[in-house]
C-alpha cells in the first residue's frame, strides 16, 4: 500500500446537469457509491471513450485502495487502451505495481507517465521508490532529485535523498 498511501490521483468526467452516473463517479468522499457511479456510467453505450477511461481509472483507484487489485489493473489497462495520453493512468497502475512488489513493471509504467508528463514529480517520487528497491540507487536519486525540483514540498523525496549513500551537499 506504500505508492497508494503516497497518492492516488483522479480526474473528474464532466458533470452532467441532474444528479446521475457521472455525479457519483465523479465525488470522493463515498467509495461505495463513487464505485456504483462509474460502474453505471460505465453500462451506458453512449458513454464517451474519453470519459470511459476516467470512470474506468476512478473505478480502478478505488479497486486499488481495497486491495482489490486484479481489478484494478484489468480497469487501468482498459483505461490506457483508450486514452493513452493519461498520465495518471500508467502513474496508478504503477502503484499498484509497487503495491505488488512488481517493481520492475512499476518503473516501466512509471517510466510511461513521465513520458506522458515530464513535470509529474509525483510519478518521479514513485519511480525512485521503485529503482530504490530495484538496487538502482543512482537512478533513485536522479528521480528524488527531479521531483524535488519540480515541487519542492516532497517531503519524501527529501528523507531518501538525505538517507542516500550517494547523497551530494546542499
Amino acid at each position: 500500500m506504500l505508492a497508494a498511501a503516497i497518492a492516488t490521483l483522479i480526474i473528474a468526467l464532466p458533470i452532467a446537469a441532474a444528479a446521475d452516473p457521472i455525479v457519483d463517479c465523479n465525488q470522493t468522499r463515498d467509495a461505495t457509491r463513487q464505485l456504483r457511479g462509474c460502474t453505471a456510467y460505465l453500462r451506458l453505450l453512449s458513454a464517451d471513450p474519453g470519459d470511459r477511461a476516467v470512470a474506468l481509472l476512478n473505478r480502478a483507484n478505488i479497486y486499488a485502495r481495497d486491495g482489490r487489485y486484479a481489478q484494478a489493473l484489468m480497469d487501468y489497462k482498459k483505461a490506457r487502451e483508450l486514452d493513452p495520453t493519461n498520465a495518471l493512468v500508467p502513474y496508478n497502475l504503477g502503484n499498484v505495481h509497487i503495491d505488488l512488489g512488481q517493481l520492475d513493471r512499476a518503473e516501466v509504467a512509471l517510466s510511461q507517465a513521465i513520458a506522458l508528463d515530464g513535470t509529474f514529480a509525483l510519478a518521479y517520487l514513485n519511480r525512485g521508490i521503485a529503482r530504490e528497491s530495484l538496487g538502482n540507487r543512482a537512478g533513485a536519486d536522479e528521480d528524488f532529485r527531479r521531483a524535488l525540483e519540480l515541487d519542492p514540498t516532497i517531503a519524501s523525496a527529501r528523507r531518501r535523498l538525505d538517507a542516500s549513500p550517494f547523497r551530494l551537499p546542499p
